[in-house]
């Protein structure tokens, strides 16, 4: 699946917008429960369904907890999160922030599941929402300041609060490296 031309550039620009609104330096981390506070979308940790099914909730914090990790509930127009906080703080910041971008993109509901009761998976949404999370917590100019400041992969991943994972992708694809080193040159 490929995104819409311009989508990428977008993506950025929203990075810069929210840090913006928030009153965060365009490198500055962004923490995905205040960015949702300031979207006013509540997120509710899976760990407090524990009393009404208890069962569910131990086999998805416990038993698998790979098999859920975020959903966006609607209710009308209104969006509230729930994400699995059995995950690492860094990994629940992906999932959250995975959420919020549906949000900020206005991705409109859908069933979660077809008519053979297999999981619906709408592929376009979910690449934007992979694509736009991941630029909202490392910015580009978080990458370059990543490489400014010589940080290692586990540095970043500390300071920014995400996994390393998501620090790699972002300095690979924003090129980070090579455009500071052409600046050096």
């Amino acid at each position: 699946m490929t995104l819409r031309r311009g989508f990428k550039k977008d993506s950025d620009d929203y990075s810069r917008d929210v840090r913006s609104e928030m009153g965060l330096k365009a490198y500055a981390p962004l923490c995905p429960w205040q960015l949702a506070e300031h979207l006013a979308i509540p997120v509710v940790p899976l760990s407090e369904f524990r009393d009404v099914c208890p069962d569910e909730t131990l086999y998805l914090t416990q038993v698998e907890p790979r098999c859920f990790s975020a959903v966006t509930v609607f209710r009308g127009h209104r969006r509230l999160i729930v994400h699995n906080d059995a995950h690492t703080p860094q990994r629940q910041a992906s999932n959250i922030i995975h959420e919020l971008s549906h949000g900020i993109l206005r991705h409109p509901p859908t069933e979660p599941f077809g008519e053979h009761g297999c999981r619906n998976f709408n592929q376009e949404i979910e690449e934007e929402a992979n694509w736009l999370g991941p630029a909202l917590l490392i910015s580009v100019e978080a990458a370059l300041h990543i490489v400014r400041r010589s940080m290692s992969v586990a540095q970043a991943s500390e300071l920014y609060r995400v996994t390393e994972d998501v620090i790699r992708m972002r300095l690979n694809v924003t090129g980070a490296r090579k455009r500071l080193a052409r600046q050096r040159a």
